[in-house]
């Protein structure tokens, strides 16, 4: 049902005219759960081109490092930002959207968040993201058009819940993640205030149990789950919540 991925042919020339999703792996960097990620969004014939962007060094001893280096954050979210700005140059108007797992969800955030002024992306999608309730989504929203989706569940206790109680999130805080709890209350108040493009929270549903979901951390990486549930959302005429029937 899900072929080997060969990562060259989805992303050609043909597809990057069409739009583009970067995919941003967690603190593990390139790993099966990505290329799931990818894997899902080929099944549902995405038609545009996949690039899975490794944020880290690649070197998966030191996630932790990928989880609070700073300065490693930035500049790979600079770098990625870059990318997009030369993608923008040559396809002003395509869809353009970024998938981020765990640590790549706060990278979407951070990355979506230093675009210059006058680019924006057309979206991003938070799987599990390694942030915590009260960071800022504001800069990021401010560069999309159609807003940011986060997927979260309360069964992610283990890496999002202890994990980064633990050892802290991305932005730093000891305390359970975005990832788990969804974004606080106030977060939320600040950005209906602001008249930017909505945050979506998408907190987890039984109906993605059998799309081998299981709520836990890697289960939005379930390339059933992202055929079904998150390949639709990239879609330029698709209802903007339909898939997920998120609030």
């Amino acid at each position: 049902m899900f072929p080997k991925l060969d990562l060259e042919a989805l992303n050609t020339p043909e597809r990057r005219a069409r739009g583009l999703v970067f995919v941003l792996p967690g603190i593990e960097g390139r790993s099966r759960w990505n290329r799931n990620i990818i894997r899902g969004l080929a099944a549902a014939n995405t038609p545009y081109a996949i690039e899975l962007f490794d944020w880290t060094t690649g070197w998966r001893p030191l996630a932790l490092f990928h989880l609070r280096s700073r300065k490693l954050q930035e500049r790979s979210s600079y770098l990625l930002a870059e990318k997009i700005v030369a993608y923008r140059t040559e396809f002003p108007d395509a869809p353009l959207y970024l998938i981020g797992h765990s640590g790549g969800g706060a990278m979407t955030l951070l990355t979506l968040g230093r675009l210059p002024a006058g680019v924006t992306a057309t979206g991003g999608i938070l799987f599990g993201p390694a942030v915590s309730p009260w960071f800022d989504p504001l800069p990021a929203l401010q560069h999309t058009t159609r807003g940011v989706w986060n997927f979260s569940s309360w069964g992610d206790c283990l890496f999002l819940g202890i994990g980064t109680t633990a050892f802290g999130s991305v932005d730093g805080w000891h305390f359970p993640s975005a990832g788990m709890t969804g974004f606080s209350r106030q977060i939320h108040d600040r950005v209906d205030a602001a008249s930017v493009p909505l945050l979506r929270e998408c907190p987890y549903q039984s109906r993605y149990f059998p799309c081998w979901n299981f709520a836990g951390h890697f289960g939005y990486t379930a390339p059933q789950f992202v055929q079904q549930f998150v390949a639709p959302l990239l879609q330029p005429l698709a209802p903007t919540d339909s898939a997920v029937n998120a609030s």
